[in-house]
């Protein structure tokens, strides 16, 4: 194996560990801060703003708003449906900071594939 494969195997784990943490940070604002929209939210926004500018990437800016419309949209289908309820919300029956809960999760997912796909791993 020569030495820039090393590298980019390093990188590799670098960005995936980054993408746990992103992960990680993400699910704990949701489950410490969920009854402080506000707080929560901007602590999301941060977290989002950190990703967004790590992966530098029109791309998955565009993947975190589609995934947080499209995310947001369905959680708002479910709430109106009786599918299931959230004890504080703001906007149409949901907490605001789903909108971004979604696109970090969307966002995640595809740099987290962008990484695998570098390890030429297929099905």
């Amino acid at each position: 194996m020569s030495k820039k494969q090393n590298i980019d195997f390093e990188q590799i784990l670098k960005n995936v560990g980054f993408n746990i943490l992103f992960a990680f940070l993400t699910m704990l604002v949701v489950i410490n801060f969920y009854q402080d929209i506000l707080l929560e939210t901007v602590l999301l926004v941060i977290i989002a703003i950190f990703g967004l500018m790590k992966w530098k990437s029109k791309i998955t800016l565009a993947i975190f708003a589609v995934g947080g419309i499209i995310g947001t949209f369905s959680e708002i289908i479910a709430v109106n449906y009786g599918v299931w309820n959230y004890m504080i919300s703001n906007f149409i029956n949901v907490p605001v900071w789903l909108f971004i809960l979604w696109g970090n999760a969307s966002a995640f997912i595809y740099q987290t594939a962008l990484e695998i796909k570098k390890l030429g791993i297929k099905k």
